[in-house]
């Protein structure tokens, strides 16, 4: 990485370095209000076709954490009624370990002009932004789905509206323990470079082919 950063480079190594860390290797204390509302800031930051914000978050304070114990547990058993006591007991502490824990929900704007897609996208961004924010002011962070975001009783106990969709659990705290090293990622793998058709002539057939990303060639 650079050895004498400038401000663009700082900002940019927080995106670079941004690891998933589990609800396991977080501890208290998580973000502060005016911490959250910070986060909450950079997620409407994100790019946003039409400025629907189209997601919001629910937060799940420590007075109301059994209660939502309860709602996790039972789903676990509705999704598999021979759950075990150990399956219970984790069930139970999705809800009760993460110092800070949110609901992300997309809410797409059906009268919307602008694609259901293209909101599903802004939603995206704004997920990513709330997670590079909580990095950048020194928190781990993750957001686990899994099954139980399909249930429609939890979503409905959880305060869901009709038509909005529970996407998935943010969990925030102080890291206690780092995630393992990650991997290596490349950039060529999600990169390729458009050299145009290779029969100009045929560019308007229907059947026409452009060359493929396996012919991916660097370029100016």
């Amino acid at each position: 990485m650079w050895r004498h950063m400038t401000g663009a480079q700082r900002i940019l190594e927080v995106l670079l370095t941004r690891r998933s860390v589990s609800p396991r290797r977080l501890q208290h204390p998580g973000p502060n209000p005016d911490e959250l509302d910070a986060i909450l800031q950079a997620g409407l930051r994100a790019p946003d076709h039409g400025g629907l914000h189209p997601w919001r978050v629910i937060e799940f304070r420590p007075q109301n954490r059994e209660a939502l114990a309860w709602c996790f547990e039972q789903e676990k058993l509705r999704r598999d009624p021979l759950a075990g006591p150990a399956d219970l007991k984790r069930a139970r502490e999705h809800a009760t370990r993460p110092p800070l824990l949110l609901g992300f929900v997309v809410s797409p704007r059906e009268r919307s002009k602008i694609p259901a897609r293209e909101q599903w996208l802004s939603a995206g961004a704004a997920l990513g932004n709330l997670l590079s924010a909580s990095h950048q002011l020194g928190y781990g962070a993750i957001v686990l789905s899994g099954e139980r975001c399909f249930d429609e009783t939890l979503a409905r106990q959880v305060g869901v509206l009709p038509g909005e969709h529970l996407v998935g659990f943010i969990s925030m705290g102080s890291v206690k323990e780092a995630p393992p090293p990650p991997r290596e990622l490349l950039s060529q793998s999600v990169w390729s470079c458009w050299q145009g058709w290779k029969d100009p002539d045929a560019a308007a057939l229907p059947e026409a082919q452009p060359i493929l990303p396996s012919e991916r060639v660097r370029g100016s």
